[in-house]
């Protein structure tokens, strides 16, 4: 018995890089009008890094040809509220 849990705290406990609790999910939102940051559109979740997601944002904008247009892009984010749709997000870290 005591073998089996020692082999389970080392598979848990041994950093493993694809392991997701370990993986960066990053999430993008564009804002078409800068100074309107409560209409804002999202890109998509879970893009494995800020580049990819900054390129997703960067996309959109240029193809939607919005002229006074920002984005955002948050780490492992999560709904303050997961019960209510479209609930504001909360992430680790936010990133332009």
């Amino acid at each position: 018995m005591k073998k089996i849990l020692l082999i389970l705290l080392v598979v848990f406990l041994t950093p493993n890089t694809s392991n997701s609790f370990f993986d960066e999910k990053w999430q993008g939102w564009v804002y078409p009008d800068r100074t309107n940051l409560s209409n804002s559109i999202s890109i998509g979740k879970d893009f494995k890094s800020l580049t990819d997601c900054r390129n997703a944002c960067l996309n959109k904008i240029n193809v939607s040809g919005y002229k006074n247009a920002d984005y955002e892009c948050g780490l492992n984010c999560k709904p303050l509220y997961p019960n209510i749709p479209d609930s504001v997000m909360v992430c680790k870290k936010t990133e332009r």
